[in-house]
């Protein structure tokens, strides 16, 4: 069981996210600095029955989420897909942008900005990089591959070696 003022403080951090400013509502700070504020903090945070009940909220906010991986996978996927021809037309002489009414939704979700500069109308998309990154790390494309040796012949243990060779050699 949590008291009163831990209750507060889990509230609090998943309010704002912060542990010092949860600890500063939830307990009497008056007379204490910054830096013992933040320990202090931390100290509430370390307890275990504090970061159970901070979890269980945040699970509970989850659940209750209307935002679903497959939501942000798409939104995510539109980016990463997105193709710069899509956005313009060029008639042989000269380059224009196409009527953002008729951009579909997907391709509307890739443009990060619009804005007028020196040399005319700027068209940004959002970089892809990064939005690649985080697709593969939300689907485990990142995760190492695991291998049983036990169930390999010797032929294909001896290329596993042999690929690792190579790459050391680099």
């Amino acid at each position: 069981m949590i008291t009163q003022k831990q209750a507060n403080f889990c509230d609090l951090y998943i309010e704002t996210g912060n542990a010092s400013e949860a600890y500063r509502r939830s307990y009497s700070c008056d007379n204490m600095k910054a830096e013992t504020i933040n320990r202090k903090a931390i100290e509430v945070l370390r307890n275990g029955k504090v970061t159970a009940r901070i979890k269980v909220l945040q699970d509970d906010l989850k659940a209750h989420s209307d935002i679903k991986k497959n939501a942000i996978l798409e939104e995510l996927s539109a980016i990463a897909f997105s193709d710069i021809r899509d956005y313009i037309v060029f008639n042989g002489k000269k380059i224009t942008f196409k009527p953002f009414d008729k951009l579909t939704n997907r391709q509307a979700k890739a443009i990060e900005s619009v804005k007028k500069g020196r040399n005319g109308i700027e068209l940004r998309l959002h970089g892809k990089s990064w939005t690649i990154d985080r697709i593969c790390k939300m689907l485990g494309f990142d995760s190492p591959t695991q291998i049983n040796i036990n169930e390999l012949s010797e032929e294909q243990i001896d290329g596993i070696v042999l690929k690792l060779k190579n790459q050391t050699e680099l």
